[in-house]
């Protein structure tokens, strides 16, 4: 969504950060970490071999998109929040970062930040929740997080696996390139190299890597396949179903890089022959987009070489600019954002290649007295419509719809994303949960904002 761009992928940097044992002090969640980039030149040449190497060929000329899993479900995800949900944060910084320490870790100290089982522990609890409550069995993982991917697969939950938005130049590099990123870490690993740390695990250069062995070497990369496992086989096993690679990207500059959808197809290409080599070919790559976007990025109603999928992202008028404004109610704005998915996204792509990867109902900050009276009952219809459509009729990409989001993610004092009173933080993604942390903390009960409701499609 447009509240942050690249949203809670920055935030994560800390985890990183803390799962590196050599690494020199652990980063303020907030902007971009800081590091040394390369000299101009060298992106020149990067550039050179991206042009002359990732050409998109026509559409006639592409390969088939894989086939997908199943034929047109009529099916409700939900994009999974854990940055408000299982970190022991709590405000302190602007932009928590959910747990994820490495799997080796001791629990002397028994954080959720730094303790595998208490962070283990938190992710069953939450996932089980959210199947329980809202019968939901596909979520949207934005970043990697092997605990995440481990409760999903006992609970036999569906995941769209995101990546940190820095993967995007990084897979679109040369594969004699050292100078790339994981989560701001600078790593030497670029290209085919870089997807297959990202697929089989890595400590620094080593690749593969088992994720229950220490990693003191440079990044600490978590497996989506462990190649040795199980455990550790998320997409053998079919618990991913998807990688999505970065969010919301297009247009933005990553280490120096403006992401253009050339970038993106050579990034995904690379992803794609790193999958195929495995035997994954029937695992779809997508890209999510600001809606819009699709226009430039869609060429003859396809996306370019490489995606298969478009994640569109149409929220309707205001609810999810910051700070937001409510000229619609529940109803009329899933009418309009059904209008301006058709419009952009369907017409620019074709229906068969995208999919609703995020929309929603923004209630606002639950103390402001700017906020109207009633958001939360529009929410709750917003819902409620959303449903009714969707389980009316087949998705032609073969994909769910996915409602954002699974938790509120701003404090209870209120926050830009959420509320126009003058002197809030700029920090969260607003109010769009079915659900929050009990006292607006990031660790804790998780409250139900209504009555939750059944998402599964009968």
């Amino acid at each position: 969504m447009n509240t942050h761009a690249g949203r809670a992928l920055i935030a994560a940097t800390i985890a990183m950060w803390i799962s590196v044992w050599t690494a020199p002090a652990v980063r303020a969640a907030g902007p971009e970490p800081q590091f040394t980039t390369p000299g101009q030149a060298e992106f020149d040449q990067f550039f050179q071999h991206l042009l002359a190497g990732f050409k998109i060929p026509p559409a006639a000329n592409r390969a088939p998109r894989p086939p997908l899993l199943g034929s047109s479900p009529r099916a409700i995800g939900i994009d999974y929040t854990p940055e408000a949900r299982c970190s022991d944060d709590n405000w302190k910084t602007t932009n928590p970062a959910p747990c994820n320490p490495q799997l080796s870790f001791n629990c002397d100290n028994p954080t959720i930040s730094l303790c595998p089982a208490s962070c283990q522990k938190c992710y069953d609890a939450d996932l089980a929740n959210l199947k329980d409550k809202l019968a939901v069995t596909t979520i949207t993982s934005y970043q990697p997080n092997y605990y995440i991917l481990t409760t999903a697969q006992k609970l036999a939950i569906k995941v769209l696996q995101g990546t940190f938005n820095d993967a995007i130049p990084s897979l679109a590099a040369a594969s004699n390139s050292t100078h790339c990123f994981f989560s701001g870490q600078p790593i030497a690993l670029c290209g085919p190299k870089y997807a297959d740390a990202i697929i089989d695990g890595a400590c620094g250069t080593t690749t593969p890597w088992n994720p229950a062995t220490f990693c003191s070497g440079g990044p600490y990369i978590e497996p989506m396949n462990y190649p040795s496992g199980p455990p550790g086989q998320f997409i053998k096993d079919g618990t991913i179903i998807g990688i999505q690679i970065g969010n919301e990207a297009l247009g933005t500059t990553i280490d120096d890089v403006k992401i253009t959808p050339a970038v993106l197809s050579a990034a995904a290409q690379t992803l794609r022959t790193a999958l195929d080599a495995r035997g994954f070919g029937s695992v779809p790559i997508v890209i999510s987009l600001v809606l819009g976007q699709e226009k430039q990025f869609c060429t003859g109603g396809a996306p370019p070489a490489g995606v298969n999928l478009i994640a569109s992202h149409p929220y309707c008028d205001h609810v999810s600019i910051s700070p937001p404004d409510w000229p619609l109610k529940g109803t009329p704005c899933w009418q309009q954002v059904q209008s301006l998915f058709a419009d952009n996204s369907v017409a620019s792509c074709g229906a068969s290649h995208v999919f609703i990867g995020e929309t929603g109902y923004n209630t606002g900050c639950p103390k402001s007295p700017d906020v109207p009276p009633g958001l939360i009952d529009e929410e709750q219809t917003f819902i409620e419509d959303l449903k009714t459509a969707t389980c009316g009729s087949d998705s032609p990409s073969g994909f769910p719809t996915f409602l954002f989001a699974y938790s509120d993610v701003c404090p209870a004092g209120g926050c830009l994303a959420g509320c126009n009173t003058v002197g809030v933080p700029t920090e969260g993604n607003g109010y769009f949960g079915i659900f929050h942390t009990l006292k607006y903390l990031t660790e804790g009960e998780a409250v139900a904002k209504f009555g939750p409701p059944s998402l599964s499609c009968p």
